[in-house]
């Protein structure tokens, strides 16, 4: 059951076709799991399964492993969310690398308007933060904030608040490049605005005391 179990969590985040699913079947029943589904689903030619996934829903029902696929969805991302977050806590890896997974793996779970996770959408929302500001900054100088989200992240639900702190461009970054920082932040944004629109946290911190003439 463990491989597919595994094959669910692929199937929901998008990464098999339909000959994949009838491959998985085919490898299942010769383990020995038998259901209706399962065998319909391994009979299909891989030029023609386009009922593929419907099949293999029914199969995961069938089968006890799997009723809610949206929760399934949530529970898959929020762990390869928290997979990456313990990795950049060990520092094994590149930091960047780390939080731009953490960042598309929670921005594809609330960045639409029927939000997957509501509860994640703060939390969501300060990591693409953080991921656009390492962008423009030097690694370091936001190290500690990222590792707090990460923690805050392991830590929940419920997740706490992280209120972002914002540093004055230097010399090496101008204000033409906070500004592209910030048009890159609001079209990032766009899918999501009518239901969740951006706080004023970073983009309006960064917008005062970076780019309005004093």
């Amino acid at each position: 059951m463990d491989d597919l179990a595994h094959a669910a969590d692929q199937f929901v985040l998008g990464e098999l076709d339909g000959a994949d699913l009838s491959m998985i079947a085919a490898e299942a029943l010769a383990r020995g799991i038998d259901t209706p589904a399962l065998v319909e689903l391994a009979c299909l030619h891989r030029t023609d399964c386009s009922t593929a996934p419907d099949l293999f829903r029914t199969a995961m029902a069938e089968l006890g492993l799997v009723h809610d696929w949206r929760a399934r969805e949530v529970d898959v991302r929020v762990g390869r969310a928290r997979d990456h977050a313990t990795s950049l806590l060990a520092d094994e890896g590149a930091l960047a690398y780390h939080l731009d997974r953490i960042t598309v793996q929670l921005r594809e779970l609330v960045g639409y308007p029927d939000s997957h996770a509501p509860d994640l959408e703060d939390l969501a929302r300060e990591f693409e933060s953080l991921s656009e500001y390492l962008e423009f900054v030097d690694p370091v100088s936001i190290r500690e904030q990222i590792r707090r989200v990460c923690r805050n992240l392991l830590a929940g639900p419920p997740y706490a608040p992280v209120t972002p702190h914002v540093w004055a461009p230097s010399e090496q970054q101008p204000p033409a490049r906070w500004r592209q920082f910030i048009d890159s932040l609001r079209s990032r944004r766009a899918v999501s605005a009518a239901a969740s629109p951006p706080r004023p946290s970073v983009l309006q911190a960064i917008h005062e005391r970076c780019c309005v003439p004093r």
